[in-house]
C-alpha cells in the first residue's frame, strides 16, 4: 500500500515587530561568525556576486561597519531584506496536540504553552508559531514554536537599519535548511548535517517531530590545526546522534562541501545519502538562497 505523505510547508518566521507580508530585495544570513548577502532575479540567478563577510572574533562595532561598507559598495541602500537570526539566539519548541481538537481549543492550548515558555524564560522573548498539516498516521497536529531573545532581535534590526537596509522579515537559519529539503521535494524524514566554518548542526524533520543538535566542530579550525582527534570525536558524535534519533541517513550541506578531502572522509564514515548544493552558487550560500526564495513569496 502506498503511503500518502502530507504536504508540509514551514512558513517563514515573521516576528510580530516586523511585517508579515512583504517581498524582499536581499537575503542576509547573520550569525556570530559570518554574514552572507545574496540577491536573486526572477530566474533565481544572483544579481551580483554573493558576498561573505568574515566577522569571526570581530566586535559588534566592527561587524556593523563591515556590513555597512558592503552595502555602500554594492549600492544596496534602502533595499528590503530577509535576515536569519543567529541560531544561538533562537529556541525551537515542537508542540503536539490531538488532531481531534477544535481550532478554538487548539489555539487556547497553544496560547497556554506560549505563556508557560515565556514565564519560564529569564529574558524577554518574542515568538511566532506555525501549524503544520495534520498527520493521519500519528493523529496529531504538530506546532512549531519559535522563541527569540528580544535583545538579539532588536540588535539585528538596529544593525540592518544602521547599514541603511530595510528589514522586513526575520527568520531562523535552521528552518531555512529544512525548507530547502522540502523545496527539493525530499521524502520524509529529512536529516541535514550542516557544517560551517566554526560550527555544525544536525537538523531532522519527520512526520512527528523536528529536532536539532549543535555540534562543537567547524572545518575552518580543522584546516588550520589538522586535529585528527577532534575530527574523530566529531564523527563519533554525529554517529551517536544518528543512532539516538533513529536516523537512517543524512544529507550534507554547507561550506564544507568546498573541501573535497573532508567531504571524502564524511562520505566514508557517515551514512550520507546526498549533498545539498546549488548549481552555479557556492555551497556556503545555501541558507541565504533559501531565505531569498521564501522572501520572494511575500
Amino acid at each position: 500500500m502506498k503511503v500518502q505523505m502530507p504536504k508540509i510547508s514551514i512558513p517563514k518566521l515573521s516576528l510580530p515587530i516586523l511585517k508579515k507580508k512583504a517581498k524582499v530585495d536581499l537575503a542576509l544570513q547573520i550569525n556570530h561568525t559570518v554574514a552572507r548577502l545574496l540577491s536573486l532575479d526572477k530566474n533565481k540567478k544572483p544579481t551580483f556576486e554573493p558576498v561573505e563577510i568574515d566577522w569571526w572574533n570581530k566586535s559588534e562595532y566592527e561587524k556593523k561597519h563591515l556590513l555597512k561598507d558592503v552595502v555602500e559598495k554594492l549600492g544596496l541602500k534602502g533595499k528590503s531584506v530577509i535576515a536569519s537570526l543567529d541560531y544561538k539566539d533562537v529556541l525551537l519548541k515542537v508542540l503536539k496536540y490531538p488532531a481531534t481538537m477544535s481550532m478554538s481549543d487548539l489555539k487556547s492550548a497553544i496560547d497556554w504553552s506560549i505563556k508557560r515558555e515565556l514565564s519560564a524564560s529569564k529574558e524577554e522573548m518574542v515568538y511566532d508559531y506555525f501549524l503544520l498539516d495534520k498527520f493521519k498516521e500519528t493523529k496529531q497536529v504538530m506546532v512549531l514554536l519559535v522563541l527569540a531573545r528580544k535583545s538579539a532581535v532588536d540588535d539585528c534590526i538596529a544593525m540592518l537599519k544602521d547599514a541603511s537596509l530595510d528589514p522586513k522579515i526575520l527568520d531562523f537559519e535552521l528552518l531555512a535548511l529544512v525548507n530547502y529539503g522540502l523545496y527539493l521535494n525530499l521524502p520524509l524524514p529529512i536529516s541535514i548535517l550542516y557544517i560551517d566554518y566554526h560550527y555544525s548542526v544536525l537538523v531532522s524533520l519527520s512526520q512527528s517531530n523536528l529536532s536539532y543538535s549543535e555540534i562543537n566542530w567547524g572545518f575552518a579550525e580543522y584546516q588550520e590545526f589538522e586535529d585528527e582527534d577532534h575530527l574523530e570525536r566529531f564523527l563519533s558524535e554525529v554517529r551517536n546522534l544518528i543512532v539516538i534519533n533513529d536516523l537512517s541517513s543524512v544529507y550534507l550541506a554547507g561550506p564544507v562541501l568546498m573541501n573535497s578531502e573532508l567531504l571524502e572522509r564524511f562520505m566514508e564514515n557517515l551514512p550520507v545519502l546526498g549533498l545539498l548544493d546549488l548549481e552555479g552558487i557556492k555551497p556556503n550560500f545555501l541558507i541565504p538562497y533559501m531565505l531569498f526564495i521564501r522572501g520572494m513569496e511575500g
